[in-house]
């Protein structure tokens, strides 16, 4: 018989338990819809804001795009 504060044989999780972040996970959606519209309006803030800064936010949308379509189908 096991002490009550022995660890059980098998610690592993059930496999049909092991889901992401927690047993509540999100699955394939992580964020809320409302992140992407909070990033657009700061976006299109610091362009009409910072006249200096437009030629930096055009650059990085731009890499950060090809960036990321390289990364994903990469990971395709």
């Amino acid at each position: 018989m096991q002490a009550k504060d022995a660890a059980p044989r098998n610690a592993e999780p059930h496999p049909t338990k092991v889901v992401p972040f927690g047993q509540y996970g999100t699955g394939l959606l992580t964020g809320h819809p409302i992140g992407l519209v909070i990033v657009i309006g700061i976006f299109i803030g610091g362009l009409v804001a910072i006249p200096a800064a437009r030629l930096f936010f055009a650059a990085s949308l731009v890499l950060g795009s090809i960036l990321g379509v390289i990364l994903w189908l990469l990971h395709r």
